[in-house]
């Protein structure tokens, strides 16, 4: 493979390698909205099983134990059924699974890029070096 062949080249793995590392970034993104979105399924829940609206209740600044009185710090509970959760965290964790599973197989075509773009530098560098000794 000549100089301009090779460079050609080294331009094209570049260009895949960038958009495979957005691909994987896009990822990442997405599974920190899906965390956020679990983490306010779960206090969704929690509130609802407290029978309150008052979302800083249990998870915030506000959750601190009543030393006065024995009961002032107790929310009372009530049974909810938790059917309606689960099947959101089933949804939420499942999309989850599929986009580290597509991390994974990005992260894999990215070392794959990353070693045929190393191959092409090597062949690049001895290119030159080739050039340089037929001149000099």
């Amino acid at each position: 493979m000549g100089l301009a062949a090779s460079s050609g080249r080294e331009s094209m793995l570049t260009a895949r390698k960038s958009d495979i590392e957005f691909k994987v970034q896009v990822i990442n993104q997405r599974r920190t909205c899906l965390a956020q979105q679990a983490s306010n399924l779960a206090r969704a829940f929690a509130n609802a099983m407290y029978q309150t609206d008052d979302t800083n209740l249990l998870g915030g600044s506000a959750m601190t134990l009543g030393f006065t009185s024995p009961t002032s710090g107790a929310v009372p509970q009530s049974p909810v059924a938790s059917g309606w959760y689960e099947a959101q965290m089933q949804q939420v964790q499942s999309l989850d699974k599929e986009l580290e599973l597509r991390e994974k197989d990005l992260q894999t075509q990215n070392k794959i890029v990353e070693t045929e773009l190393d191959v092409v530098r090597k062949v690049i560098d001895k290119s030159i070096e080739k050039g340089f000794k037929t001149l000099g």
